[in-house]
């Protein structure tokens, strides 16, 4: 059963080993995540500008190729694969 949701924004551009930039949100509200798919999915049109914002700070000039909201196990998966 999944728990929580995050947003998470794929970035454009691949890196030589074929890998993306992911960032996921999270602080995307008051605690972190959101208790199911549609809180989220309604965050993210809610609130476009200050998502972008947050990505300008971090990536500069680059585009999200995709933002996406994804489920807690997805996320922890994410992050297993970020650490080899």
């Amino acid at each position: 059963m999944v728990k929580a949701w995050f947003i998470v924004a794929i970035m454009t551009g691949v890196y030589s080993d074929g890998t993306k930039d992911i960032y996921i949100f999270e602080h995307p509200s008051d605690h972190g995540h959101f208790h199911n798919a549609v809180m989220c999915q309604k965050y993210i049109g809610d609130n476009p500008f200050k998502i972008v914002k947050a990505l300008v700070n971090e990536y500069g000039d680059r585009t999200p190729e995709k933002i996406m909201c994804v489920p807690e196990e997805t996320v922890e998966s994410f992050m297993e694969q970020g650490k080899t």
